[in-house]
């Protein structure tokens, strides 16, 4: 298919801002973990064990709060500040109501950490950063329905200016609080979490500011009025989000079991694959960036009816992602022992972590891709179907198959990440096939 420039640069304006923003979340959890990697392997391994499962459980939050954009963006397409309005209204309670949910499923948990299989040198570590930044989902989830509401309105650049500003904030407070420097106090991994916390809740609260000030934004307020608490909109949200939420859920829980299953092979392993996780990360969230401008360039054209032109906007991002998923993967192949070196002068941990970057740079590409194709699908709401292929792909296909190459095989750290693989490639089959086949199917109406 020939696709004009245009399509490219709309993709790449909308989707730098976003691009941004996600980058400074993983900079920071980056942060993180070099800082505290600074201060052994155990304690890299309870970053890596805390937040695995906090982000495991966050992600039902961020799922929910997605929902938002796609039904924002039509409503915003059609020109009703009206709808939009309502929709924020109603996402701003039903997010609030999540994250309390997820905040106190996450104390509930606190407990059964220790039945996990991990060291109990790690166990011990990982107690204080897992209370505070499990405190912290609460302000960021709150963050995100303010940033998906903007987004959904074609605004990327708010978002991204407080993100990176929050995110500065929070490698200042790292330093202070891991080190004990400038006058904090010296809390080594708890302080990692301390300085989360603070900078998260920051962040819902100079949007809020923004919002309110600004008289271009401060005009859906207006709109804002107990009788406009929706039924109706909160079903549409629901509808919408719990799919994402649970395809993110099932994503994110394929990756958590194989980072337990690296746990059974040893602290160096799962020091290793944290750090092959936070360049993962990285990459996963700017090729998030691509799928987000998708999302929100679909949304718009599905808003007006305009088929083959949102056709025309995913494939220029399927095709924008592989460029830079390729170009990543050439990165990570050629200099994983020096990307290493940055988080951790742990010689073990730095030649596992080398083997494992060769096989994160066969996956990049798939990765890139399922997540562009996942934003295709979200900017026509087609959410539910796509849940489905995610559970298939990563518990049916991930989880099994790294169980075998990494454990029962015996290859080791590369072998479990192998298998998360395997289920990027097929998940990224079926996410595309479905796109293309609902594409045609409007077409020809």
């Amino acid at each position: 298919m020939k696709i004009s420039s245009s399509y490219y640069k709309d993709n790449v304006r909308i989707a730098f801002p976003i691009m941004l923003s996600l980058a400074g979340q993983a900079v920071v959890q980056m942060a993180d973990n070099i800082m505290v990697g600074r201060l052994g392997a155990p304690e890299l391994a309870a970053v890596s064990l805390a937040g695995i499962i906090i982000m495991n459980t966050m992600v039902v939050g961020m799922g929910i709060a997605t929902g938002l954009t796609p039904l924002v963006g039509q409503a915003h397409a059609q020109n009703d500040s009206e709808r939009v309005a309502g929709f924020f209204q109603n996402s701003l309670l039903v997010n609030t109501a999540v994250s309390l949910l997820l905040t106190a499923f996450l104390f509930a948990l606190m407990p059964f950490l220790s039945m996990m299989g991990q060291p109990e040198e790690v166990i011990a570590l990982s107690k204080g950063y897992y209370i505070l930044t499990s405190l912290s989902v609460i302000p960021f989830i709150l963050f995100m329905t303010f940033k998906q509401y903007m987004e959904g309105i074609g605004n990327t650049k708010v978002a991204m200016v407080i993100t990176i500003s929050c995110n500065v904030m929070n490698i200042i407070l790292n330093y202070m609080f891991i080190y004990g420097k400038l006058g904090a106090p010296n809390l080594g991994v708890a302080g990692a979490g301390l300085a989360t916390l603070i900078s998260r809740t920051m962040m819902p609260a100079v949007f809020f500011f923004y919002t309110r000030r600004s008289a271009i934004h401060a005009t859906v307020f207006q709109f804002f009025r107990r009788t406009n608490v929706s039924g109706r909109k909160i079903k549409q949200l629901l509808q919408v989000g719990y799919p994402i939420a649970g395809q993110m859920v099932v994503e994110f829980l394929s990756l958590s079991l194989i980072t337990v299953m690296m746990g059974w092979l040893g602290t160096v392993p799962l020091a290793a694959n944290q750090i092959a996780l936070s360049m993962i990360n990285l990459t996963f969230m700017i090729s998030s960036g691509i799928a987000g401008a998708s999302t929100i360039l679909i949304s718009h054209e599905f808003g007006r009816h305009n088929f083959a032109k949102m056709r025309r906007h995913a494939h220029a991002a399927f095709r924008l992602s592989v460029v830079f998923m390729t170009g990543a993967a050439i990165i990570y192949a050629l200099f994983g022992a020096q990307i290493a070196s940055v988080f951790t002068p742990d010689r073990e941990v730095i030649e596992v972590a080398r083997r494992l970057f060769y096989v994160v740079a066969v996956f990049e590409i798939f990765d890139g891709l399922q997540v562009t194709a996942l934003g295709a699908l979200r900017g026509i709401t087609d959410v539910k179907r796509p849940m489905i292929y995610a559970f298939i792909s990563y518990v049916f296909v991930a989880v099994p198959l790294a169980y075998v190459t990494g454990i029962l095989l015996d290859f080791g750290a590369p072998g479990l990440l192998s298998g998360f693989c395997g289920g990027l490639m097929f998940a990224a089959a079926l996410f595309i096939r479905r796109f293309n086949k609902s594409c045609r199917q409007m077409m020809s109406r």
